[in-house]
């Protein structure tokens, strides 16, 4: 058994041509063999859109990749208290965690579709598939890849950096790539990505739902905004966030509920796309309903100030005395959409790395900062930051409402080491990774070695 879980061409498959799709014409199953299966534009692009579908599972975005975060922020519960999650929240964590394993596995499975098309699109013939789809196809994959290895980072540290298709015959065993490595081939990726996409793709719903210049951009903010706690190089976050902002391509929506009431609002940058077929397996467990598990703090509702908009729509009193996301509204049938990257995230990334790089709170860094407050009804002047520390303090604090059930909070105060002073049972910086899954070290031994204090 490999190191990394592999995702073989079957799995990719089914992934691609069994899911509900409105952007992608598929073909049936059958017609599509192993031997085959690069050998048309269609089948590279129905590979691309498996791709993405193994995204939907639970074990990653569909619920993995965003609420154990929030477990470690502090922020939800489980009903039964089962302590594979509750030990998140108290941040004491054991290797053998069953969500640790389980993200490892689908995120490496995701990452593995990405390299099989980034390795095949590039071989096929000139005669089945046109320039232009071979890039937008090697593009997305890069992106897809990129964010996928952005959580992995983030979330374990050094992790094997595995760049190339693994076979079902393969023996994979690479050693960890410290961090520093792994955000350069982030830059990589997403840099090469920005050339090889396309601005937008043929619906609006398809343009949403892959990945665009846009979105490998606002990605590659967020990337050099982390990279930046190791290189100092700030500006570098805040040029690419201005991009996006001065492109004036997305805005701010003005009611913030409809970002999750509705579908690819105007804010969306990239979001993950589910439907009455492909179902979001959190919206089904985190509304008030028989077969809710998660739900939320009371404490969190300290987190607003009074007037702030978002409150009663990302926190809702339900049954039992309980609070519940409010993020995830369409429960019946769970179709709700997720948004990965959206405007106001990349406001705020542009209001703290432009403070950062310019060690100042300075006009264009409040104001990409006013814009999200002014959406949310809070009022703030530039005179209450005496400090570029400060500022980027209460950005931090804003990023945690905003961001509220996103998956954020826990990743960026561990960026900052607020975290050290926001939850009491998180004893020092070993707690700001995960463990790296017993199981995988249980297969090789002599090439991973586990996260200091595990």
């Amino acid at each position: 058994m490999n190191t990394i879980y592999k995702l073989s061409f079957a799995i990719l498959l089914l992934a691609g041509f069994t899911s509900c799709d409105s952007f992608l014409d598929r073909k049936p199953l059958a017609q599509v063999t192993n031997d085959s299966y690069f050998n048309s534009e269609t089948n590279a692009n129905s590979a691309t859109i498996g791709m993405y579908r193994t995204m939907t599972s639970s074990f990653t975005y569909g619920q993995t990749m965003v609420i154990v975060p929030e477990f470690s922020a502090g922020h939800v519960s489980h009903a039964s208290i089962f302590p594979e999650y509750e030990n998140f929240k108290t941040h004491n964590l054991a290797a053998t965690n069953p969500w640790v394993a389980n993200a490892w596995q689908g995120i490496y499975s995701t990452i593995n579709a990405a390299n099989n098309i980034i390795a095949q699109v590039p071989e096929m013939p000139e005669n089945t598939i046109s320039e232009e789809k071979r890039a937008q196809f090697i593009g997305e994959a890069k992106f897809v890849r990129a964010l996928n290895y952005f959580f992995l980072v983030r979330a374990f540290g050094r992790v094997p950096l595995k760049l190339t298709a693994t076979t079902e015959d393969e023996d994979v065993a690479i050693p960890q790539s410290e961090p520093s490595v792994v955000y350069e081939q982030l830059v990589k990726d997403l840099t090469e990505s920005i050339t090889e996409l396309p601005e937008a793709h043929e619906t609006a719903e398809a343009t949403k739902g892959r990945a665009t210049k846009n979105a490998a951009q606002a990605l590659l903010a967020k990337v050099y905004l982390y990279q930046a706690s190791i290189t100092g190089e700030y500006a570098l976050a805040a040029n690419a966030a201005t991009e996006i902002i001065n492109s004036e391509n997305f805005q701010l929506v003005d009611n913030f509920g409809s970002i999750w009431s509705s579908e690819n609002t105007a804010e969306s940058i990239f979001e993950l796309q589910f439907d009455d077929q492909t179902t979001n397996p959190l919206a089904s467990v985190s509304n008030d309903n028989a077969s809710m598990l998660f739900y939320v703090d009371a404490s969190i509702l300290s987190l607003f100030e009074e007037g702030d908009k978002r409150q009663d729509f990302s926190i809702f009193r339900g049954s039992n005395d309980r609070y519940y996301m409010g993020k995830f509204p369409n429960a019946t049938p769970p179709s709700q959409n997720l948004p990965i990257i959206r405007l106001a995230e990349i406001l705020l990334i542009h209001a703290e790395a432009e403070a950062r790089a310019s060690n100042s709170v300075s006009d264009l860094a409040f104001s990409s900062l006013q814009k999200v407050l002014t959406r949310a009804g809070v009022t703030k002047e530039k005179s209450e930051f005496t400090t570029v520390d400060s500022f980027v303090k209460f950005i931090q604090e804003e990023k945690e409402r905003e961001l509220l059930f996103e998956g954020e909070t826990w990743f960026d105060f561990c960026r900052t080491e607020l975290a050290l002073e926001k939850y009491e049972t998180l004893a020092n910086e070993n707690g700001f990774v995960y463990p790296i899954p017993t199981a995988q070290i249980n297969l090789r031994p002599d090439i991973l070695v586990q996260n200091p204090g595990y």
